[in-house]
């Protein structure tokens, strides 16, 4: 599965993660340094543990041996997001996950994102209504009926007496659709609303009201809450034998122009006069935070030729967007206007707004995005992160024949970790520094071979006004031709609206483990073009790195993506130009249906490791003894030309391929299924320079099935049943897999793990694996908690002359603290 020839360590996964607030609710935007296809998550609304199924799409600089592991980045919950933890972990080919803990049950929302470095997480507010960002999921018809989504009703009428069936007309298109009723108050008073749903679009909903327009001329279309849906059922109406009556045609928003009086492009007086009714009603459903009648009425005004209201009506369609949550839509509403009117104070404002959602909506590129907490007009500083200290044991026990075991302690360490951000905004500006490491200290050679790692260790400096950004430090990137985690400089410079330059520039590092090490640098500049075409971004970059005194790498390359709520596409290419050859050509595709059942595909093609001059490092020996390794470019010049050197590089090099179909649908709002099939093939390498060949693989096929429940037994439950089966080169593997989290009250919780392999060797020999697991969180107060975990694995290999048996365990206790 692409692995690469050599280990690779040059990339985090996370990056950092960020929290901002509006009325009602919070949005937490989770940062990565790799492309993230979203596939599913579990539970569906609320919970206190979220489990987020993602396929992370190995880019420049990471392989997909790399993206394996865990990682932690903590948080300072407070009450409005009670967020501790956001944690990625993958031990193996689609078994990628983001968690994300709470201190107590959420409910929440997971739109889709335009760009696959960042997931988004909208967190309501105890109390509070959330808006609607994702297609919530409604069954109709028949018990087993597949699900459909429903967001458009259509208002027939309103009256302050009750509606009944009798009063229907008799029209086939009622039948079709569910007419109920809803309840409100207008001046203190009770008034009764006929309405007609759910329709799966505005368009479709659009053409039903051109329908029964002459029966209801006051109709309107509106956009309906997962709890109207619901309670609809118990006020439905059945039969139709005559019109509503015409004192209950509706009055509830004022009159709205029609496109069709203009007269010669202009408005005329009457017009005007209405559309000021109608930019009053707006400002009044702003107030309200009715955004969705205060989006339709603007629209409306815009519909129009330029006239007084226009400007006005242009800046608040844009704003309501904002504050519904559909920040896509208010960036291209804030772009129109600072086309149409580029001066000004509303052009002011408009800026401020649109840098603001730049900010928040955009990949890091290396700035600092919006940060937890509210917006003030002062200096506000902030310090937040974790401490955390965790002791690891590892024991092996090998059967080395019937009377005699070997039983050997491979890990005895204890761990600390710390991961603290600063962050300072001031007027325009937002500063941000931030330190990821840690230190292991290792028992078995009483300190011998403890370590340090640095992850990330930097600067951070956004002006929100003009969009320039810096980062100075030790960070993580995959974009702009940048293989990973670099010591260096990252500027980011806008250039126009829809165009910004990062330049970049640094010392790429092998392994949190390493120092500073100057023998390789880099430079590069990449172009970002953002929403050319509607929906569409686009970039291209040139880089160049240097390994001691010789060209390491020469390339270009660039990303183009598009998205749309239901659909996206992600292509990358990198291009050597001095090695003339492709290094990585990549395409992701992801399509979500009308009944959320959602399609992906995956195809790459890359060398691995990605081709430098410094793949002739890779078991490269001294050719006077054959016995000492040499480290450097420098060694290798002492005994090769730089020709030679050039070719061991890619015979060094091998390529892989990749395809994976996948699909994943909702069986019930408790219960999803997903299912993937992937081929992969690794060519050897070139034997040379004293280096033997590397065997590739054969063909190799990956077919997965997952299960997954969640709120079965008690709300907050998560039960994950996967069924695999590998089809390689040296073996065949069924696994059955099972993984559990339950909470025992609202500080005690279980995960419980259990996978069975039975693998088919080549070498006609058969073996089953079993591996138990448990962990165990206790919290205890509001940032402290215990974690421990206990597992083992058990092989039982049965052999021509026998079996062979071995078994294992480990424990892992610690603590983890916030601030």
């Amino acid at each position: 599965m692409l692995c690469a020839a050599a280990a690779q360590a040059r990339i985090s996964v996370l990056d950092h993660v960020d929290v901002t607030h509006a009325e009602g609710y919070s949005t937490v935007r989770l940062y990565m340094n790799v492309p993230m296809q979203v596939k599913r998550f579990a539970p569906e609304r609320s919970g206190d543990f979220i489990r987020i199924f993602v396929e992370p799409v190995a880019t420049l600089g990471a392989e997909a041996d790399v993206l394996f592991g865990d990682e932690t980045i903590q948080w300072s919950a407070d009450e409005e997001v009670p967020l501790t933890e956001i944690s990625y972990e993958s031990s193996g080919f689609a078994t990628a996950i983001v968690n994300l803990q709470f201190e107590e049950e959420v409910e929440f929302e997971i739109p889709p994102s335009p760009d696959l470095r960042q997931i988004a997480i909208t967190v309501r507010h105890k109390g509070a209504a959330v808006p609607d960002v994702r297609e919530p999921v409604m069954r109709g018809g028949e018990a087993g009926a597949a699900a459909r989504t429903f967001s458009y009703a259509i208002n027939l009428a309103s009256s302050m007496q009750p509606f009944t069936a009798a009063e229907l007309p008799e029209l086939d298109i009622l039948q079709v659709y569910r007419v109920y009723t809803t309840e409100f108050q207008k001046d203190g008073k009770p008034w009764s609303r006929l309405r007609l749903g759910f329709f799966s679009s505005k368009e479709e909903a659009e053409q039903v009201l051109q329908q029964i327009g002459p029966y209801f001329p006051g109709a309107w279309l509106t956009r309906v809450s997962p709890e109207e849906r619901e309670e609809s059922a118990a006020t439905a109406m059945d039969g139709s034998t005559a019109r509503v009556s015409a004192r209950r045609a509706e009055p509830a928003p004022p009159p709205e122009p029609s496109p069709a009086a203009r007269v010669g492009g202009r408005v005329t007086a009457s017009e005007l006069e209405k559309m000021g009714e109608v930019m009053a009603e707006a400002e009044r459903l702003m107030t309200d935070k009715d955004y969705d009648g205060a989006i339709r009425l603007y629209t409306k005004v815009l519909d129009y030729p330029e006239n007084a209201s226009s400007r006005d009506a242009l800046e608040y369609l844009g704003l309501a967007r904002e504050r519904k949550g559909q920040l896509a839509q208010a960036k291209a509403a804030y772009d129109s206007y600072l086309e149409r009117y580029p001066e000004g104070e509303g052009a002011d404002r408009v800026k401020q707004r649109l840098a603001g959602l730049v900010t928040a909506t955009k990949a890091p590129k290396g700035k600092l995005q919006a940060a937890k907490g509210r917006e003030t007009t002062g200096a506000e500083w902030d310090v937040f992160g974790g401490f955390s200290q965790f002791y690891r044991r590892d024991e092996n026990t090998s059967q080395l024949n019937e009377d005699e075991k070997l039983t050997t302690v491979t890990q005895s360490s204890l761990s600390s970790d710390l991961d603290i951000t600063g962050r300072l905004k001031t007027g325009d500006y937002e500063l941000r520094t931030r330190f990821a490491g840690g230190y292991l200290y290792d028992f078995l050679n009483s300190g011998e071979d403890s370590e340090t790692t640095v992850s990330s260790l930097y600067f951070d400096a956004t002006n929100r006004n003009n969009r320039l950004a810096m980062r100075l430090g030790r960070q993580s990137r995959s974009t702009g031709g940048v293989l990973g985690r670099f010591d260096g400089l990252l500027l980011d410079v806008p250039l126009t609206r829809k165009l910004s330059m990062a330049a970049t520039t640094g010392f790429p590092v092998d392994s949190s483990r390493d120092g500073f090490d100057s023998s390789q640098y880099f430079y590069g500049v990449n172009f970002e073009l953002e929403d050319f075409l509607e929906g569409w971004d686009a970039s291209a970059f040139y880089i160049e790195q240097k390994a001691d005194t010789i060209l390491d790498r020469r390339a270009v390359g660039g990303e183009l993506r598009y998205f749309d709520v239901n659909r996206s596409f992600f292509t990358l290419v990198d291009y050597d130009i001095f090695y003339q050859i492709v290094n990585t050509a990549q395409l992701l595709g992801n399509w979500t249906t009308a009944s959320k059942t959602t399609f992906n595909i995956v195809l790459d093609y890359r060398n691995s490791p990605i081709l430098t001059t410094s793949n002739a490092l890779q078991g490269a020996l001294n050719p006077n003894d054959n016995i000492t390794p040499l480290t450097t470019i420098e060694e290798m010049l002492v005994f090769f030309t730089q020709d030679e050197l050039f070719q061991f590089a890619q015979d060094r090099t091998a390529t892989a391929r990749l395809g994976t179909l996948g699909v994943s649908r909702p069986i019930t709002e408790k219960l999803q299924v997903s299912g993937d099939v992937t081929l992969s093939k690794l060519s050897d390498t070139v034997s040379s320079g004293g280096v033997a060949v590397v065997p590739g693989t054969d063909n190799e096929f990956y077919y997965n099935l997952q299960l997954i429940g969640s709120n079965l037994l008690k709300e907050g439950d998560v039960t994950i049943i996967g069924l695999r089966f590998i089809d390689a080169t040296t073996s065949d593997t069924t696994s059955l897999s099972l993984n559990t989290r339950y909470p025992v009250t609202r500080d005690f919780r279980v995960n419980p793990r259990f996978r069975v392999d039975f693998r088919k060797n080549d070498d006609n020999t058969e073996q089953f694996i079993y591996r138990p697991s448990a962990r165990l969180t206790y919290s205890i107060k509001r940032r402290f908690r215990l974690e421990g975990e206990l597992g083992g694995e058990w092989s039982d290999r049965e052999i021509v002359a026998g079996s062979s048996k071995s078994k294992s365990w480990f424990v892992n206790l610690g603590y983890r603290a916030d601030f």
